[in-house]
């Protein structure tokens, strides 16, 4: 099996080895309230996709009002004053498009895609969403009910809590620590009220842009943004998110006690780098080399030469004021300490060794091979451009991305890798039986054991 997927990754980078990237041209329309509104024209099929972002996501909930924002969010498509939940559903569907909204941790908003020749539905519906909701409170209690059920169905999944728990152990009390849904407690006091002032402060018309991309040209775009949402107004009132984001000094492991679990999971990082960091070519480049991709070095030790996980990567989230680096995988009880004693193993090599070359020329070549796939849709040049917009970054950083990594060179990654891989400032969650895996641990940091459901 592992055979053959690389023999598939490896027929990919041939197709895709010498495509570089050439961002489509974005067309620019500003409505008089202020909403700007970005075009990118692209012919090949009779579809365009819809991007409505806001900044509006769960950084920005009050404290003691975790889960604001995504109430807020999932109240916008449960109708409006002409409008049912099921006829925004169908009228969508039924003209043989999609819409879906999302609540993150910094944004908001609304994703669809749509036919060419049925496209004026999605500014239809989105006015009248953005216009005309209701916020019904027969809906704010199913949808809140809803909620509370997501809440609580995360503790079957005990890879999803140790990364929850994670992000809270590193972000301390910054707005980014709670998870965008919320909490029990939070969600269960949130009224129509809470929702109204969230929704009038949050979603208006200069504090979000509009992507559309596809089959579609700037003009129609313009006349039907002006039709149908040209009367829509209001002033963003937000504040900047509150609360602080402290280095990890010294190591740190919390254990969330599953008494009834014989597999453990396992998170081990801490700060990494924004979205916009100067070195994020060299940082990706060694992340490649320890462990994101298929023949890794994590993926070397761990899984094929000792069988002690199926899975194990380095995952890295940027942000707009920092970053998050960590290793997350699983393994039985019994070897915890083994795995951990391998990551940490592999991280101080990688900070202090220079990366052989053919290593380092195999890793970039996976990377600036697999790169274009990441640009061949409209949901993915729309996903671009709300990046480009979000954390301010340029063309470049997309079309330049393959020629920089061409240039890494040992010294250069090793850099990276000092600055932005956790070995002696770190944090580790694990999600096991505390009875089995502690004493394994110990050696690693200062241990605190917690139940796994509070």
């Amino acid at each position: 099996m592992r055979t053959a997927i690389i023999i598939m990754c490896c027929l990919l980078m041939a197709v895709s080895a010498f495509a570089e990237i050439h961002l489509p041209e974005a067309k620019d329309v500003k409505l008089d309230n202020g909403l700007t509104i970005r075009v990118i024209e692209r012919h090949e099929l009779p579809l365009f996709t819809l991007e409505f972002c806001f900044k509006a996501g769960s950084i920005y909930d009050p404290v003691g009002r975790e889960g604001l924002a995504n109430l807020c969010n999932n109240m916008l498509m449960r109708g409006t004053k002409s409008r049912s939940a099921k006829q925004i559903a169908e009228e969508i569907s039924f003209g043989g498009g999609t819409l879906e909204n999302y609540c993150g941790r910094e944004t908001a908003g609304f994703s669809g895609e749509f036919l060419a020749e049925n496209g004026v539905k999605g500014f239809q519906v989105l006015a009248d969403i953005l216009l005309n909701s209701e916020f019904a409170n027969d809906e704010l209690i199913k949808t809140r009910n809803r909620i509370l059920a997501e809440i609580e169905s995360r503790f079957e999944n005990p890879s999803t809590i140790a990364t929850e728990a994670f992000f809270t152990a590193i972000l301390g009390d910054s707005r980014y620590a709670h998870i965008p849904k919320g909490t029990n407690e939070a969600v269960t006091t949130l009224s129509r009220d809470d929702v109204i002032e969230f929704f009038h402060t949050a979603y208006s018309p200069e504090n979000c842009i509009l992507i559309v991309c596809g089959d579609i040209n700037k003009d129609t775009v313009r006349d039907w943004a002006k039709k149908y949402l040209g009367s829509w107004r209001g002033k963003n009132g937000l504040a900047d998110p509150a609360g602080t984001i402290k280095e990890i000094s010294g190591r740190e492991i919390l254990i969330l006690d599953k008494p009834d679990a014989t597999q453990t999971q396992i998170r081990i990082g801490s700060l990494g780098m924004k979205r916009n960091h100067p070195d994020y070519v060299p940082f990706e480049t060694a992340r490649t080399v320890f462990a994101g991709s298929f023949t890794a070095r994590l993926i070397n030790e761990v899984r094929v030469k000792r069988g002690l996980t199926y899975n194990i990567r380095m995952r890295s989230h940027g942000y707009s004021p920092f970053g998050l680096v960590y290793v997350s995988t699983f393994t039985k009880n019994e070897s915890v300490g083994e795995v951990l004693d391998i990551i940490l193993n592999e991280t101080d090599r990688i900070r202090t060794e220079a990366i052989p070359e053919d290593e380092l020329t195999g890793a970039i070549n996976y990377r600036t091979g697999l790169y274009p796939l990441n640009f061949e849709t409209n949901d993915d040049i729309a996903d671009v451009y709300i990046n480009m917009w979000l954390y301010d970054l340029k063309r470049a950083y997309y079309e330049q991305f393959q020629e920089q990594m061409r240039k890494m060179t040992p010294a250069i990654v090793m850099n990276a890798t000092r600055a932005f891989f956790p070995y002696d400032n770190y944090c580790v969650v694990l999600v096991g039986k505390a009875e089995e895996i502690a004493s394994q641990v110990e050696k690693f940091g200062t241990v605190t054991v917690k139940p796994f459901v509070e």
